[in-house]
């Protein structure tokens, strides 16, 4: 089997790797997959303690699947089809879900909006009664870190 390689110039900062390589999932966790992918000048790793791995039993919390999901970038579309009323009674409810500064970072596409993110404004939308198929601006596949 082919293992998959990641540019490790898109793996977050001090993101925690798995050096378990006889993991059953490692060829799909990302935690080892960044690990596989470290430079070889990298200094300073930040792992998951293979101490605390081995006594671990059943499925491991620290695994991040390599599938791909979808994450929303902005959804100033949607709320330029709202009416002014429905403008007024949604904001105060998306700013109450993200936080004042985080509600427009996301709106104009400055930070991604993970699925569940997406839903939760797809919900509000919804409780306020705009009907119909919602797409935000722009959509991007990437890793779940």
């Amino acid at each position: 089997m082919i293992k998959e390689k990641i540019d490790f110039s898109v793996v977050p900062f001090e993101y925690q790797m798995c050096l378990n390589p006889k993991c059953p999932k490692a060829t799909t966790c990302l935690r080892q997959l960044a690990e596989q992918s470290a430079p070889e000048d990298l200094k300073y790793w930040c792992i998951v303690s293979p101490r605390h791995l081995a006594t671990l039993k059943g499925e491991c919390p620290y695994y991040r699947s390599n599938t791909k999901v979808r994450y929303a970038k902005g959804f100033i579309e949607i709320l330029d089809n709202l009416s002014r009323k429905q403008m007024q009674g949604i904001v105060p409810y998306l700013m109450g879900a993200f936080g004042r500064r985080t509600y427009y970072r996301v709106r104009k596409g400055e930070r991604l909006l993970s699925p569940s993110e997406q839903q939760v404004i797809l919900n509000i939308l919804k409780k306020h009664g705009v009907k119909g198929t919602q797409e935000f601006d722009a959509y991007i596949d990437d890793y779940d870190w």
